[in-house]
């Protein structure tokens, strides 16, 4: 009965010295430590360092090649549907400057997720005289809707600017590979859950991509409907007329980012912005 008494006693004396001695698990935090703030983690994304959210990764990117202009110019702030990828060259910041007559900056890099964009613009400088296009968070970077809005706001607050257009993603609803949810519900021109609470946050700077590729996007381009573009259409998903399929479900071609480039042109002008 002795042995077993301190057989026991010894097994309990270790489980309070392992959980004295740990810290904090992984996923917990740790009341004495002093977080930062979350829209800016260091978080690395996948297959990252963390390096790639730092101020000296943001001031050194390709991206910064040209000095920041204190003129008034169009900063084009996203991912890789800012940069242009799959457009054979053909870009939506090339074509709204062409169409606006203004200076445009593509501040769009392939692969980046919203906090990395973020980082980049807190280091860009002043940005009070700009019109600022943003579209991010494809790539992930937050956890939920509030948490990326609140990216948003962030940007806007600090580029000390009142003029910006927020595009609304151009993913398709049926996509399992798309970070916005999936949906086999015949949306068509209805705001996904998504889109709803753009809306609800950015009111009329809000352009929805989706949506305007849907109504506008073939007869932009001068391209005729055929009866599946108009049975996607009913479903909510863009023409692929406006795509590159053979590569995802996100990204577009150049007859896309023409059309997407012209949307936002009349965004501006509703807006008062050219």
């Amino acid at each position: 009965m002795r042995n077993r008494i301190l057989i026991m006693a010894a097994i309990l004396s270790a489980a309070l010295c392992l959980g004295a001695c740990s810290g904090p698990q992984a996923g917990q935090n740790d009341p004495e430590q002093d977080h930062t703030d979350p829209t800016m983690t260091e978080q690395a994304p996948e297959g990252g360092t963390g390096t790639e959210n730092s101020a000296e990764y943001a001031s050194l990117h390709p991206a910064y090649a040209e000095v920041n202009s204190p003129a008034e110019e169009i900063n084009c702030w996203g991912d890789s549907i800012t940069e242009g990828y799959g457009g054979d060259e053909i870009s939506y910041p090339d074509v709204l400057g062409q169409l606006t007559g203004m200076p445009v900056r593509n501040l769009g890099v392939g692969g980046e997720d919203s906090v990395q964009i973020l980082s980049r613009s807190l280091v860009y400088g002043n940005q009070a005289e700009d019109i600022l296009v943003i579209q991010m968070g494809d790539n992930g970077g937050w956890n939920d809707l509030e948490e990326l809005i609140g990216q948003y706001r962030r940007m806007i607050e600090e580029a000390g600017t009142d003029r910006y257009i927020i595009v609304s993603s151009t993913d398709d609803p049926n996509d399992f590979d798309q970070i916005w949810g999936y949906t086999t519900e015949p949306i068509g021109l209805e705001d996904t859950y998504y889109e709803a609470r753009f809306r609800e946050a950015f009111g009329e700077h809000l352009f929805a991509g989706r949506k305007y590729l849907i109504e506008n996007g073939l007869s932009v381009n001068d391209l005729e409907e055929t009866d599946e573009d108009r049975e996607r259409a009913e479903n909510g998903y863009i023409s692929l007329q406006l795509r590159h399929p053979e590569i995802d479900n996100t990204h577009l071609n150049d007859a896309g980012y023409r059309a997407l480039a012209k949307g936002i042109y009349e965004k501006g002008i509703e807006l008062g912005y050219w």
